[in-house]
């Protein structure tokens, strides 16, 4: 029987590019186009973006393509203070540079993959006065690293930054943005997209439970808590030949769809 390859193969490296920078090029360009697969995507709107490691600089989508469009090549490069630094002339979204800029900048340290969409079941969480409550194992990850931050308005002012800061706090990384949507970032690409996938699947799981009329069933906290330091300690994904196996997954499927999104 011949044995798969569950490990990830990068495309070789362009001439004149850092590794770093390629790998993060091709992870971000995996997660754009996992979201369009999910069906997370509003046209050109929205933005995800990484931290090319050892930097401070990070790559976000031109404003403009459609999230099926996004491939590694045509990612763009940004220091903090929104500078482009390839010579490329397309347009940004200032609005996802303001939020993205900010946890970049705030949370250099375990925050390098920041993921924000307008998908309408995690939408429908940000516009009710109910906050997250872990319905099912997955979720528990999520205890006690939800924050929630007022709306006010299409992210434009900068000094909007700070108070976006605050309410994420020191340990969170996932901000539910009220009446607007949902945030999740993480160390690594895969980290901030498991994450936008784990609560999107609870809220749905919420909703459904909160609609139906019947009484919740609650994990006890003290079960919650055991269940989160088994995923972040990575004992969940025991026996895995890679700490997240679902990521060369995700990648041998984008591969069957369109192998042009690691060009």
């Amino acid at each position: 029987m011949e044995t798969p390859d569950l490990t990830i193969v990068y495309p070789k490296t362009p001439d004149g590019m850092s590794e770093d920078e390629w790998r993060a090029r091709v992870d971000l360009a995996a997660v754009y186009r996992l979201t369009d697969y999910y069906g997370w995507t509003s046209v050109v709107y929205n933005h995800i973006t990484l931290r090319i490691p050892h930097t401070d600089t990070f790559l976000i989508n031109p404003f403009g393509l459609r999230y099926d469009e996004i491939k590694a090549s045509n990612l763009v490069r940004l220091d903090l203070d929104g500078n482009k630094l390839d010579d490329i002339d397309v347009p940004i979204n200032k609005a996802g540079y303001n939020i993205h800029s900010a946890i970049h900048a705030a949370r250099k340290d375990d925050l390098h993959c920041v993921m924000h969409t307008h998908e309408p079941i995690s939408q429908t969480m940000c516009s009710i006065n109910e906050k997250f409550i872990p319905m099912v194992q997955e979720a528990c990850q999520l205890y006690e690293r939800v924050g929630y931050h007022d709306f006010e308005g299409i992210v434009l002012d900068s000094s909007e930054k700070e108070r976006m800061i605050k309410a994420l706090g020191k340990k969170n990384h996932t901000l539910v943005l009220k009446n607007h949507g949902l945030l999740t970032a993480g160390p690594s690409a895969i980290w901030a997209f498991v994450r936008h996938q784990i609560f999107i699947r609870n809220s749905d799981i919420q909703l459904r439970a909160l609609s139906s009329g019947t009484k919740i069933s609650q994990i006890p906290i003290a079960v919650i808590k055991h269940t989160r330091e088994q995923f972040e300690g990575g004992s969940a994904q025991g026996g895995a030949a890679v700490r997240h196996p679902e990521w060369p997954a995700f990648l041998r499927l984008l591969d069957k769809i369109d192998p042009n999104w690691k060009t």
